[in-house]
């Protein structure tokens, strides 16, 4: 923790395109833990990302894995704000973020951000 690894899907803009995802995903049991769908992507942290891109490709889609930070948080107002404020104050841009699931009270933020080392050692 906190860096990490996310499938990066592309996506077709047609209907049953993200249920072939989950359910690529779900045959080789590969386990999601936060998803976002945007500008044709689906972005991905899940349990094995090598299993799951394998699994996608045998599908026929094209799936990537990128470097990423995970945060976990605890699932109140607040938190966010805290760890946004910390990479701000030492100009660390994020590019983009999601969130998903942890164990328990927690939540995780997912970021993309201009410094993924710098980042990892502020939140880590």
């Amino acid at each position: 923790m906190p860096r990490a690894k996310q499938l990066t899907v592309q996506l077709a803009n047609k209907p049953g395109t993200l249920a072939q995802v989950a359910q690529a995903l779900g045959r080789a049991k590969v386990n999601m833990r936060a998803l976002a769908v945007f500008e044709g992507r689906a972005k991905i942290i899940c349990e094995d990302p090598a299993k799951g891109r394998d699994a996608l490709q045998k599908e026929g889609l094209y799936a990537s894995i990128e470097d990423c930070l995970t945060v976990d948080m605890l699932d109140q107002p607040g938190p966010l704000g805290d760890i946004c404020s910390r990479l701000a104050e030492v100009g660390i841009n994020i590019d983009y973020a999601y969130t998903g699931i942890a164990p328990s009270d927690k939540a995780v933020i997912v970021m993309v951000v201009s410094d993924l080392d710098r980042a990892a050692k502020i939140l880590g």
